[in-house]
């Protein structure tokens, strides 16, 4: 009996012992899983800062001049042919004048009637005016001559008004290019009626000249000024770039949908002639550039290896610490910033060139 007690007792002791052991391997196990922190620095120093913004846009000729129609008739020639160079003073067209001719040759006529009349009463006039000088005539017979006069005067004014409306109408009917340039449109054809103030012809100086006009979302608008520096592309030409600069900008609201942007024109070098109206376009509007600054990833600022509570007033990187004291290798350290571009930020104080910057924290990938 007493031997059946001392073997319990070992085997009690044997199984203590067994899940002791067990208890510490999966201690050790447990913390052999925890994975390492692992730390990525950027070291620091001088470069370019580049701050844009983004855009789509398309393209137009730059300088158009709209030839508008200033009597309105029936199209009885044009001289020109889309795309065909022009002078200034080149007659494009030619608008049916036969009713205008009629009117003014008899405006023509009248006109020299009133001619006729006029030197007469002005002969009658001065010769009334010797008379009376030697008085032979009445001052009454004086000033009824005078005023014969005048009424015949004022009726030829107004007969010579009349004959220059019809000449003008018929100068009218002859349509010239305003500038030296290019015919980009022609609305009308041949024996087709046109309005007054009707667009007849689109004349551009130069096709080497373009206009991009880009909308601006408004959340980016107050960035965007005169002079400013545009890169584009077009899908015609994938692999190329085009340079502009920024004209001017509209201050005139264009609501699509509750988006709101704003027109801006950019004016672009088209020597090569590659550039068509109508293209579409991707442009990158470069609002500032910075050169030779001390500069940091933008990444930096968001990155933390703890949970730190988040100031709105600061801006804080982690730099790596040159003697490893703390449970940390980074020591957080308040920055003053310049300008923020789209991949770095300038700093003004606080770092110096070659310190390594915190810009990433990842767990060590286990086998």
């Amino acid at each position: 009996m007493r031997k059946k007690i001392v073997l319990n007792k070992k085997i009690i002791s044997i199984a203590s012992a067994l899940i002791g052991i067990l208890l510490i391997f999966l201690i050790a196990r447990s913390c052999g899983d925890e994975k390492k922190l692992i730390y990525e620095y950027e070291k620091i120093g001088y470069g370019t800062i580049q701050k844009t913004i983004t855009a789509s846009g398309s393209l137009q000729v730059y300088g158009v001049e709209l030839v508008l129609i200033k009597i309105g008739g029936i199209i009885s020639n044009i001289y020109v042919e889309v795309n065909a160079p022009v002078k200034k003073g080149q007659l494009l067209a030619r608008i049916d004048s036969s009713g205008i001719d009629q009117n003014l040759e008899r405006m023509k006529r009248r006109l020299e009637s009133a001619q006729l009349e006029l030197q007469k009463a002005e002969s009658d006039y001065e010769s009334k005016k010797s008379m009376y000088a030697e008085n032979l005539i009445s001052k009454q017979g004086m000033e009824n001559e005078e005023l014969n006069y005048k009424t015949i005067l004022i009726k030829y004014k107004q007969t010579k008004f009349e004959y220059d409306l019809a000449k003008k109408d018929k100068n009218n009917t002859l349509i010239y290019s305003p500038i030296n340039g290019v015919v980009l449109s022609i609305n009308g054809n041949i024996n087709q009626p046109i309005g007054t103030n009707q667009e007849m012809f689109k004349i551009a100086p130069s096709l080497k000249k373009m206009l991009l006009i880009i909308d601006v979302d408004e959340s980016d608008i107050g960035m965007v000024e005169k002079n400013q520096e545009v890169v584009f592309s077009v899908s015609a030409y994938p692999d190329e770039t085009f340079k502009g600069k920024i004209l001017d900008v509209n201050i005139n609201p264009i609501n699509k949908s509750g988006i709101v942007s704003y027109q801006s024109r950019v004016l672009c070098d088209n020597n090569e002639l590659k550039l068509k109206p109508g293209m579409s376009a991707s442009a990158t509007v470069i609002i500032k550039t910075k050169k030779n600054v001390l500069r940091v990833l933008n990444q930096a600022f968001i990155v933390s290896p703890v949970e730190v509570t988040f100031d709105e007033t600061a801006k804080y990187v982690w730099r790596k610490k040159s003697n490893l004291i703390g449970d940390l290798p980074v020591e957080r350290v308040k920055v003053e910033t310049g300008l923020v571009g789209n991949m770095y930020t300038e700093i003004l104080k606080n770092l110096k060139k070659g310190d390594k910057i915190l810009i990433k924290v990842a767990q060590e990938q286990s086998d």
